[in-house]
């Protein structure tokens, strides 16, 4: 484990409760062979501390925050009842005429599927076209693969939004859409001139890129660390690897 020293240190958090047998072995099992770089703090699901706690649970409820900070009125978690196939189940769904100053879903209900992906991961950096040559090719693969996925779902009275931000903080394209209707739906809702609705519009656009940013950026340095408290619970000493900053544990 390049990461973790083993055999046991010295525990440095006196009076830390200690790692149970069962989730000692289940995080040697599955993530000794895996730096704790934020590329696999994202899905991991076998962290001591947060592994129950998916990063993009966190981004699901920073978004529902924003929704209904925005003026939108009704907004329903984990919603599987508008589904026409069996299995399937919503992240987020806006009911039908709750976005009603907005021009591309006036009249419709959307349906929201919040997806974290980091373009350093392997996947995304191989063939012609991948993340280290094209900008948002990660984010882009996750949302064609969301729609892929939901096709055929949903009745013509539901639209389906890939809300997918890359590691970094990129927004997808169709992400950043429908943020901007977002915005101006918001700016609507507060009044005023053609000017101010703009500038207001602007505005909100701008808090919320930064309220989903700041979110995820605390997000995953908080599971990076968990692998960290988890290794001084297992008696090791841990070293962090960040591939951003070119840190090494070797």
């Amino acid at each position: 484990m390049a990461w973790m020293s083993v055999p046991p240190a010295a525990n440095d958090r006196p009076g830390a409760a200690p790692m149970s047998s069962m989730a000692a072995a289940t995080m040697i099992l599955r993530c000794s062979d895996v730096s704790p770089t934020s590329t696999h703090a994202i899905s991991c699901p076998s962290q001591h501390i947060r592994g129950h706690n998916p990063t993009h649970t966190a981004q699901k409820r920073c978004l529902q925050r924003i929704l209904r900070q925005h003026h939108v009125s009704i907004v329903r978690n984990e919603d599987a009842s508008i589904f026409k196939v069996p299995g399937y189940r919503a992240d987020t769904v806006i009911d039908p005429g709750c976005l009603h100053f907005s021009s591309a879903y006036r009249n419709k209900g959307i349906v929201l599927d919040t997806s974290v992906r980091a373009p350093t991961a392997s996947s995304y950096l191989t063939g012609k076209t991948h993340a280290s040559k094209t900008d948002g090719y990660a984010a882009g693969v996750g949302e064609d693969a969301k729609v892929k996925h939901h096709t055929g779902t949903l009745t013509s009275s539901w639209a389906f939004v890939p809300f997918v931000q890359e590691s970094y903080g990129r927004l997808g394209k169709q992400t950043r859409l429908f943020v901007k209707e977002l915005a101006m739906h918001s700016a609507l809702c507060s009044g005023g001139g053609k000017a101010d609705v703009l500038r207001k519009a602007g505005l909100a656009k701008r808090q919320i890129h930064i309220e989903l940013s700041i979110s995820l950026a605390r997000e995953l340095a908080e599971r990076v660390m968990a692998y960290t408290r988890g290794a001084r619970m297992l008696g090791c000493v841990a070293a962090p690897v960040s591939k951003l900053l070119g840190h090494s544990a070797d």
